[in-house]
């Protein structure tokens, strides 16, 4: 267990849709009792059907003073032992294995009041874990042993996580467990949330081959989201999501050990049904609820194991914990039990019930992994172009909604984002991209990537090819404001914009590209029409020309529009006025 950040809020899920006959798939699931597995706690732990208890067994509770000193007939230390090894024998004959994790070192091997700092020299942990191994395989089956707990934050390994120092810690643990007991599963130690970075680690300082399985925890603090709701990192499934322990197995693999399972040793939600801002650890202190209610902790119990389900590879999963507590100083953490403090059972324990009876429970749906859809409306496949290129595209999700289109050319060169207001399929874009006017001559590729609000992409592509001309084939029309010339002190103004509109073709036109020119004639005293005043203005906007005519009489003026392919050059009609 650890205090770390979990992301926001999910839907109750129904606990039903579990109970079909499991798959040989499912994972087996099992539960964390807290303190010495005394006879009561077992009992209730075996009341549960679970299939596997995971026990904390302290070195330094079972060698206080000396190397070597386990097992030892010493009052004391002989009632310690009795007391594991009568849990050994309870659990087993109840069909039950428990699951040791091994951790806190007494003083006189890390020469500190600190228990969590490791040991010195890790040969007197590995001697240890020989004996202790040893012994209980004389008391009967035990389902493994995981090397410490959580080594990879500060919480139980001081002063601060250390893969090499841990990895030395794992080898020579694992070649004496398997020394002790060479049937013996060794569990590397667990890590907070699917922490695959660390495994990485360990693999880089020389681990590989010191571990039988790779133990993940995802009950990390104030967690109030569902097991089928999650985020990446990277592009890859993060490592405070649920599924984050599908990333542990891409980095298991990566490393030859992708035939190993995944144990996930603790798994839970606590049930403090705090307000929105109830959280008092991690990084979203003060953000977000500090766990769920009874309610949903059930339905996501349920949800956790039809998740799992669908991944062999994991093939143990313990809630954590048995029973509420009230001792601990951050409320969240009394909550996370299946019983209440009196005994008394939550909606959970019945969740919990329902999958162990049914062997871990039947795989489900669990996320939203289908990527958007994208349609591409501009350019077209194969389309030419001279000067600049109109984009436009669209994405649909049935899931969990469209978070970003992205419009990028020849091999992800980005253009340019869309994130606001995004709906299922309502195109965005720019008319035109102005940088395709920089673009050399000959073929570019348009690219444009939707991506989901679970990091879910889609990218479609689209070719074009630049050229130097193109025969003009369409007429564009003019629209005109003005539809009588008026002037004011001789300056007189004409206004409109040039469309595309009036164009009957087959699929999304071009933007208009080239210019369009203003022709202000006087009609002189041989009543022939002199062009005396002109001007340029782009075709792609509206445009206003003004001139200021000195001459007084007959005058007329047109707009032109100077053609840039596929358009063709046109004019609109004159429009006659006087100036006095």
């Amino acid at each position: 267990m650890r205090l770390l950040k979990t992301l926001p809020l999910v839907l109750a899920l129904a606990v039903a849709a579990l109970l079909a006959p499991a798959g040989a798939q499912a994972a087996s699931p099992g539960v964390n009792i807290a303190g010495a597995p005394t006879p009561d706690r077992v009992t209730e732990a075996i009341a549960t059907g679970a299939k596997q208890v995971r026990i904390f067994a302290l070195w330094k509770d079972f060698e206080p003073h000396a190397r070597g000193e386990y097992p030892s007939n010493e009052v004391n230390l002989a009632n310690t032992i009795k007391v594991y090894d009568d849990a050994i024998r309870l659990l087993n004959a109840a069909g039950v294995k428990p699951l040791f994790v091994v951790t806190e070192a007494p003083a006189w091997a890390n020469g500190s009041a600190d228990v969590n700092v490791p040991p010195t020299d890790v040969n007197d942990f590995a001697d240890f874990l020989k004996r202790f191994a040893a012994h209980n395989k004389a008391v009967g089956p035990v389902a493994g042993y995981e090397v410490w707990n959580e080594p990879d934050e500060n919480v139980f390994w001081h002063p601060g996580p250390d893969a090499t120092k841990y990895t030395a810690m794992l080898r020579a643990a694992y070649t004496a467990i398997k020394a002790g007991d060479p049937a013996a599963t060794v569990v590397a130690g667990p890590t907070t949330g699917n922490d695959y970075a660390w495994l990485e680690n360990l693999y880089t300082a020389g681990a590989a081959g010191s571990f039988d399985v790779v133990a993940v925890h995802t009950d990390t603090s104030c967690l109030d989201r569902g097991p089928d709701e999650f985020y990446r990192e990277d592009g890859r499934l993060a490592r405070f999501t649920f599924l984050g322990y599908r990333t542990v197995h891409e980095t298991m693999d990566a490393h030859g050990d992708g035939g190993k399972p995944i144990w996930m040793s603790e798994l839970g939600w606590s049930s403090t049904n705090g307000g929105p801002a109830s959280c008092i650890r991690g990084m979203w202190t003060g953000q977000k609820p500090s766990g769920v209610s009874e309610g949903n902790q059930a339905a996501f119990l349920a949800k956790a194991y039809s998740c799992l389900a669908n991944d062999p590879y994991v093939t143990q999963a313990d809630w954590f914990t048995l029973r509420d507590t009230t001792g601990e100083s951050v409320d969240e953490l009394n909550h996370y039990g299946l019983l209440r403090t009196d005994g008394t059972g939550k909606p959970a324990l019945n969740a919990f019930k329902a999958v162990a009876q049914a062997g871990g429970g039947a795989a489900g749906p669990c996320g939203d992994f289908d990527a958007p859809s994208v349609r591409i409306v501009k350019p077209t496949p194969g389309q030419q172009f001279v000067d600049k290129l109109d984009l436009s595209a669209a994405a649909s999700d049935g899931g969990v909604g469209i978070a970003r289109i992205t419009f990028s050319f020849d091999g992800g060169q980005e253009i340019r984002n869309y994130t606001d207001g995004l709906v299922n399929d309502a195109p965005v874009g720019l008319a035109p991209w102005q940088g395709s006017g920089k673009l050399a001559m000959g073929a570019h590729t348009v690219e444009v990537t939707a991506l989901d609000k679970n990091g879910n992409t889609t990218k479609q592509t689209v070719s074009v090819v630049k050229v130097a001309s193109l025969a003009a084939t369409l007429t564009p029309a003019f629209k005109l404001k003005t539809k009588k010339i008026k002037c004011k002190k001789r300056v007189c103004s004409v206004a409109g914009s040039l469309s595309r509109g009036a164009i009957k073709a087959a699929g999304p036109l071009p933007s208009l590209g080239g210019k369009v020119a203003v022709e202000w004639q006087f009609r002189n005293k041989k009543k022939q029409w002199r062009k005396l005043v002109g001007g340029l203005k782009p075709a792609n906007k509206a445009f206003t020309f003004k001139a200021k005519l000195k001459l007084k009489g007959q005058w007329r003026v047109r707009l032109v529009y100077l053609g840039q392919a596929p358009y063709k050059k046109t004019a609109s009609k004159y429009l006659t006025f006087k100036v006095r």
